[in-house]
């Protein structure tokens, strides 16, 4: 393989070849095996950075740098063959290193500084005892409850808590942690029905529900409400130094 087959191969996958170009490339790919298994290796490289990296301009600048920076490898590499006996084109091995290293070094500079915050960055939920608080009730769905919320079996604890629920519909703990199951289960219209009016209300939540509408926002990618209420969120709070983390992340 010769490394213009690597310009070619992103070209075709842009649409940039010509018609007759287009339909010598695919002859080739049907009639050159070595051709084939390298545009595959190309392509599923190209397929990976384009899911993995989220931001599309980004994603091309990374892709052009990483051209230009193995371009410049080769043209170095064609040199140095040009005095040696050797005429033997620079294989595709030797390509497949060279890119290799110019990935394991430039996407992990690249990464470093387009890392995205995330939800699971600050899911760290504190663990519960409901049984311990409650001196009625089913005590056998409280401790089960209990269990699967900290183990982190949301779906099992949300309808536990549901359940709980049913029986004591104002309960604000019982309330809040339902909210919070609901976000994990990705349930985000259910979480902020309780959540909003916990984070108007004066109870020992008021606070810690703002943090959780906050997140739920962030696990939606809806950075701008995110925001908006972070800021709300006061200084005595629980989760005031950790909003203020994830506030200088957004801005």
């Amino acid at each position: 393989m010769q490394e213009q087959d690597y310009i070619l191969f992103e070209d075709y996958l842009s649409g940039d070849l010509s018609s007759k170009d287009q339909i010598n490339f695919e002859t080739r790919l049907n009639s050159d095996p070595e051709f084939k298994k390298a545009f595959t290796i190309y392509k599923d490289f190209s397929d990976y950075l384009d899911h993995d990296i989220k931001n599309e301009n980004k994603t091309k600048d990374f892709k052009a740098n990483l051209d230009n920076i193995a371009f410049q490898y080769f043209n170095k590499e064609k040199e140095t063959q040009s005095n040696q006996t050797s005429t033997k084109n620079f294989s595709f091995l030797k390509y497949v290193i060279a890119a290799s290293v110019v990935i394991l070094m430039g996407f992990f500079a690249y990464n470093q500084l387009t890392t995205q915050v995330g939800y699971s960055d600050y899911n760290t939920h504190q663990t519960i005892d409901f049984s311990v608080r409650s001196t009625t009730g089913n005590v056998d769905l409280l401790i089960k409850t209990t269990k699967a919320f900290n183990s982190k079996q949301f779906d099992k604890a949300n309808l536990y808590l549901k359940q709980l629920l049913e029986e004591n519909p104002d309960n604000t703990e019982y309330n809040f942690y339902y909210a919070i199951t609901n976000i994990e289960l990705d349930n985000f219209t259910v979480a902020e029905t309780i959540l909003n009016p916990l984070s108007q209300g004066s109870s020992a939540y008021k606070n810690r529900a703002k943090w959780y509408l906050a997140l739920s926002k962030l696990k939606q990618d809806n950075t701008q409400e995110c925001v908006t209420i972070l800021k709300t969120i006061p200084e005595d709070a629980d989760d005031y130094s950790q909003a203020q983390r994830l506030l200088k992340k957004l801005e």
